[in-house]
């Protein structure tokens, strides 16, 4: 697994970690410099936006009308949904495309982090397209065959969220260095543990992809994760943010380098809110801003 690094925004601390942790969550820790909590006026609840978390692969026949139910989807949302599209290893749907033995992709949109989540959170993935809506279980399952994708979608849209993210993100020019701050307002009392988890993606990755009746050279991929800032599990909210009452917020800075070889103008950060208890990982809302901040 790849190294990532978390800055410290106020201080210049460098925190490393080798690799991303899976199964306990881990807390980077609650220094009043990276992260606080304070009380103040109960907002009004923002819109419930659902995470989409699409599994698909450039050597997926069926997968680019997955990518049009899913826009479709979004639509009949107005917009309210997050979407991430996952690209993993150890499947042949998402290898990069060839034909006779040449290679056609420019790039691999692989990664590490959306096999771990494919693999920890999703418990495999046995077929693309598959998608999973805030994490909720359908029918025994938390990916979803595309047929009740915008059932699934519209179901999660109308719970609500006890929520508010407010996602800002600046990126340095000369360091390649983003700044994201993350601030959550409660506006409903949570008494359950939750994480947050920070996410990068990319649009109008122009590359080949394979289709029912061919392979199209030019496609255009879009919502392509690129990176899992936080473990793919997310962060924990600290125990000074409890107790998650209204008018209760908590704010978090993280800073990361920026990858060369992403275009960050194409580039979203995400960012994202799950339960964290035993039978329990609901996301109960979701975000997403450039990376830029343009």
């Amino acid at each position: 697994m790849k190294n990532f690094s978390l800055f410290v925004a106020a201080a210049g601390i460098f925190l490393l970690q080798s690799c991303k942790e899976i199964g306990p969550n881990i807390d980077f820790g609650t220094d009043e410099r990276i992260d606080t909590a304070y009380m103040a006026g109960v907002e009004s609840p923002l819109v419930k936006k659902v995470l989409a978390e699409e599994f698909t692969g450039v050597s997926c026949p069926p997968c680019p009308d997955g990518h049009k139910t899913m826009a479709s989807t979004k639509q009949q949302l107005n917009g309210n949904m997050v979407i991430i599209a996952y690209h993993i290893y150890n499947y042949p749907q998402a290898n990069p495309v060839e034909k006779n033995g040449e290679l056609l992709s420019h790039y691999d949109f692989r990664t590490e982090d959306a096999t771990e989540v494919g693999k920890d959170i999703f418990g495999g993935i046995g077929g693309m397209p598959l998608a999973g809506f805030d994490r909720v279980e359908v029918a025994g399952s938390r990916t979803l065959n595309r047929s009740i994708w915008s059932g699934t979608a519209a179901q999660q849209a109308a719970v609500g969220s006890p929520v508010n993210i407010h996602l800002t993100s600046s990126f340095d020019n000369d360091t390649r260095e983003a700044t994201v701050i993350v601030r959550l307002a409660y506006t409903k009392q949570v008494d359950k543990k939750q994480n947050i988890t920070l996410a990068v993606t990319e649009d109008s990755l122009v590359d080949a992809q394979k289709t029912l009746t061919d392979i199209e050279k030019e496609y255009v991929h879009e919502h392509t994760l690129r990176d899992i800032i936080t473990p793919v599990y997310g962060t924990q909210i600290p125990d000074k943010v409890n107790p998650k009452e209204p008018g209760k917020v908590y704010e978090r800075t993280f800073k990361f380098p920026v990858d060369t070889a992403w275009h960050e103008k194409h580039c979203h950060v995400i960012a994202f809110v799950t339960n964290d208890e035993s039978g329990d990982r609901m996301v109960v809302q979701a975000e997403e801003t450039k990376l830029t901040g343009e």
